[in-house]
């Protein structure tokens, strides 16, 4: 066999070169863009949801209401509402050509501006409706646009069942299946501002449950490290803390946990051994595992989570919502109602370790007592 330019002899090079045509496919999916943020009236009767932003992103030129994947001097204060379609398409917050139908499309109704202490008066006006009130954070992961993570929020929000309007906090990842290394250094740079907004919630009554996918959860961690070194660790403790496939090196999440101190509760991280997505991002960097795709059922990682405090469960039993099988918290979402009237739901987990959604997705067990690990 020829060997021209020494391509036979650097077998890591295809599987790099495969692993990026996954994230390629997995990008030509239908995505909104700056179009789908077009305000339209709202349909007779619709359900509309609210959602309020923090965003580190730069604005997009008027009469534009999104924001691009370039990075602003400051943090942006707005909120949307959006209204739910009653028959929503397959693919969920997606359409791609023509006008968008209100009976099977997400569209937004509403906006406005706002600034840090109005969006606080707000949230506080919102839990002081409810005896126990908590607002949802979500902060989203790498190759995500403003529209993809805003519409998706309203969505998950509204699927879920939440009270309160949730919170978007979006940070300039550059929406590129090939801008992974970019998207890292603008997700470190929004953890400051990430940390300001968790400090200001933990000022509020009531509680914030912070939610973080992929890359998002690496950024949500280091927010609650500096917090931590700020002396804020009564506002790191009032955070409940979900990561959703955690593109994080097992060892750096070792090291941020440290510099937390005691929680009143354990941080829940959902994992996927089979995630591909993280494979990738593994075989791109340290070569070791990442956080989100450990496997449970290793008495040693089952040992680890008891000692450091976590709550690994394990959510392969639900269907992945594209060959990359990183986004499977779209579909758990739909399921978060049912889990909740079983006593099944993640925050009724309240002892660290490790833990598998069963195969019905009807609740939530540990491994220990079910699949028989010593």
């Amino acid at each position: 066999m020829r060997n021209d330019g020494n391509i036979v002899e650097r077998p890591g090079l295809w599987r790099h070169l495969l692993m990026a045509l996954l994230f390629f496919v997995a990008a030509c999916s239908p995505r909104p863009g700056p179009e789908s943020l077009i305000p339209a009236d709202p349909p007779p009767e619709a359900e509309v949801v609210r959602v309020y932003v923090a965003t580190t992103r730069a604005p997009m030129a008027p009469p534009a209401i999104g924001f691009s994947g370039a990075p602003a001097i400051g943090v942006s204060y707005r909120w949307f509402d959006v209204s739910i379609p009653p028959n929503p398409r397959e693919r969920g917050i997606y359409w791609r050509d023509g006008a968008p139908d209100p009976e099977h499309d997400y569209l937004i109704v509403g906006h406005g501006r706002l600034d840090r202490a109005s969006l606080m008066a707000r949230l506080a006006q919102d839990r002081a409706r409810l005896p126990n009130p908590e607002t949802l954070v979500f902060v989203h992961g790498f190759n995500y646009s403003f529209p993809e993570a805003l519409l998706r929020l309203a969505k998950l929000g509204h699927e879920a069942g939440v009270e309160t309007p949730p919170v978007l906090f979006s940070w300039p990842s550059k929406a590129g299946a090939l801008e992974y290394v970019a998207d890292r250094q603008e997700a470190l740079w929004s953890r400051d501002a990430l940390a300001t907004l968790l400090s200001d919630l933990g000022r509020l009554n009531g509680k914030t449950l912070l939610l973080a996918h992929s890359m998002g959860s690496w950024l949500s961690m280091e927010a609650l490290r500096t917090m931590a070194l700020r002396g804020e660790r009564q506002e790191v403790r009032d955070t409940d803390v979900v990561l959703i496939a955690p593109d994080i090196d097992v060892l750096v999440f070792r090291e941020q946990l440290r510099s937390l101190g005691p929680l009143d509760r354990p941080i829940s991280v959902l994992v996927a051994k089979d995630d591909r997505a993280l494979a990738l991002s593994s075989a791109l960097s340290t070569k070791r595992p990442r956080l989100g795709a450990v496997d449970v059922e290793n008495p040693v990682v089952e040992r680890a989570a008891r000692e450091a405090q976590v709550q690994l469960i394990d959510i392969s039993t639900v269907e992945p919502e594209s060959p990359l099988r990183h986004s499977r918290f779209l579909r758990l979402a739909r399921m978060y109602q049912v889990l909740r009237n079983d006593g099944g739901t993640i925050e009724a987990v309240t002892v660290a370790g490790s833990y598998v959604l069963d195969s019905l997705g009807t609740g939530i067990v540990q491994v220990g007592t079910s699949l028989g690990a010593n």
